[in-house]
Formats: C-alpha cells, sequence, structure tokens
C-alpha cells in the first residue's frame, strides 16, 4: 500500500462513519456540526490529494521526458511527498502507517 491509497482508505473510512452517524436521528445538534464538518474536511482531503496527485504525475512526465532537463523535478516530488506525509502524520498510529512516511525534523 502506498501513502496515497493509505490516505484515499483513512478518509474514506471516516467519511462512511460520518454518514452513518448523521443518518442517526438521535445525533445532538453539536454532534451534527462536528460530523458535518469532518465529512467536509474529508472530502476537501481528497480534493488535495488529487491535486497533489497531479503535480506527482507532471513532474514525472518531465523526468521520462528529458531527466537531464530540469532537475527541479526531484524537488517538486520531494515536496509532494512531504505534503502527502503531512497528511499522514494524524494517523501514524494506524497499524498500515509505514515510519518512511513520518516527516523528519529536517523537513517541516
Amino acid at each position: 500500500m502506498d501513502i496515497v491509497d493509505f490516505l484515499v482508505t483513512r478518509f474514506q473510512e471516516d467519511i462512511s462513519e460520518a454518514r452513518k452517524l448523521l443518518a442517526s436521528s438521535d445525533v445532538s445538534l453539536s454532534d451534527r456540526w462536528y460530523e458535518e464538518r469532518l465529512l467536509k474536511e474529508c472530502e476537501t482531503k481528497l480534493m488535495v490529494i488529487e491535486i497533489i496527485g497531479g503535480a506527482r504525475r507532471h513532474a514525472l512526465s518531465r523526468m521520462v521526458v528529458d531527466p537531464d532537463d530540469d532537475p527541479q523535478f526531484r524537488e517538486e516530488l520531494e515536496w509532494t511527498q512531504l505534503a502527502l506525509s503531512a497528511l499522514a502524520a494524524v494517523h501514524e498510529d494506524h497499524p498500515d502507517y509505514q515510519d518512511n512516511w513520518r516527516l523528519t525534523q529536517e523537513h517541516p
């Protein structure tokens, strides 16, 4: 499982749980607000993953076409990985979380 699959799975799980709770008639107003917010945040994070994925694909395609043309693509790939690692940080206690996704001191 790569980090994108991991994140998509976690966010889809959260979306599913939020929808289950929102479907319940005995949810308090404050709980309903929280679950609606969680649902919106997860949907937004899925959009962010799509945007990051597009940036990764663009950098990789430039690398394949002419790897010596612009060394900046490596840096762009590193930034996309850092963004994904930041999104995954909240799930570091999950059994499928991989240590190589962890942000280090040398990177924010």
